[in-house]
């Protein structure tokens, strides 16, 4: 399945619903980021070699491999509870965007101050009700959309992406 046919069954999904969302907003861009579907790393990991400059690219394998690393001693459930910037994030905006993985542009919400506040807070209870509201249509939407569209392609298994993204990059060197 093509990136173009993912926004395909994204947009069906969807309908005409309004969103806040757009290229250069990233304050869902500080959480893990599981892949189900291991040659989306691989198109994602060309993609950022070419768009990036040799030495941008060593500052982003590095990012990528601290960051595995440290996920991996502590588990993913413990990770869960960090924020991690995205590696793929330069000057705020994601440097493989048209490629963004399916549990990024899978994501969706009516309202980018609910967003910050939720990148912000310390604990979900800090939240208000209409945040928390919101922050739960947001999960509840983007698992909806990754169930349909992995329904329309083979899953490879759950990894997190810098662990993926790291595996390739050791199969290369």
């Amino acid at each position: 399945m093509r990136w173009q046919d993912i926004d395909v069954v994204i947009e069906k999904q969807l309908g005409d619903q309004q969103f806040a969302c757009q290229r250069g907003c990233a304050w869902c861009c500080h959480q893990l980021i599981v892949l189900t579907h291991w040659e989306d790393g691989r198109q994602i990991l060309a993609a950022a070699r070419g768009r990036l400059t040799p030495e941008e690219f060593g500052v982003f394998e590095r990012r990528i491999r601290d960051q595995a690393q440290a996920i991996t001693k502590m588990g993913h459930a413990a990770a869960e509870a960090l924020q991690w910037t995205c590696p793929l994030l330069k000057d705020g905006e994601c440097v493989v965007y048209d490629l963004r993985p399916v549990a990024c542009r899978s994501v969706f919400s009516t309202d980018a101050a609910t967003c910050q506040a939720m990148m912000e807070a310390e604990d979900f209870d800090e939240l208000t009700d209409s945040q928390q509201s919101v922050a739960n249509e947001i999960g509840k939407r983007a698992f909806d959309l990754q169930i349909a569209i992995n329904d329309q392609r083979p899953v490879d298994g759950p990894i997190e992406l810098r662990v993926l993204l790291t595996r390739l990059l050791d199969e290369i060197d």
